[in-house]
């Protein structure tokens, strides 16, 4: 008995529609990191970070998909199968699950205000009466007086 090394056509397709319909989850883990972003805004670095995140997971998943699926063969249909997948995702779903979010964050966000506006009032009220008390006070100290002098 001869082991097989070669996928037929059928067994190709197969795999190639499996990579697409395995696109779908791969935009949902993206709408999370997405989500993530909108809950809590970050700068470019962690953008990057989260991004190369996301490659990594995404290269495993696609070693778990060649290994599960196809006997550990990588074929380049995998990947551009996934990308498919993603893309009517993205294009379809993705956008109406994004606007929902949006909508829930930008509803989360204005309760959010009116329910913290009585702390920022008393916050804003604090600090007008302190605030010039500590400025005339690091004015008048010998530390800003050396500084002065020294420059």
């Amino acid at each position: 008995m001869e082991l097989e090394t070669f996928f037929t056509v059928q067994e190709q397709g197969r795999l190639f529609w499996y990579s697409c319909l395995f696109g779908i989850p791969i935009g949902i883990g993206f709408d999370l990191f997405r989500i993530f972003r909108a809950v809590l805004p970050h700068n470019k670095v962690l953008v990057a970070l989260e991004d190369l995140i996301f490659c990594m997971l995404y290269a495993l998943f696609v070693a778990a998909f060649s290994y599960g699926f196809a006997r550990g063969h990588l074929r380049w249909y995998y990947p551009a199968g996934n990308l498919l997948g993603f893309a009517v995702y993205y294009l379809t779903a993705g956008k109406v699950v994004m606007g929902v979010i949006r909508r829930i964050l930008g509803l989360l966000r204005r309760i959010f205000r009116i329910l913290t506006w009585p702390l920022s009032r008393v916050y804003a009220l604090i600090r007008e009466k302190t605030i010039p008390f500590f400025v005339g006070t690091l004015q008048k100290s010998n530390f800003v007086k050396k500084m002065r002098k020294n420059t």
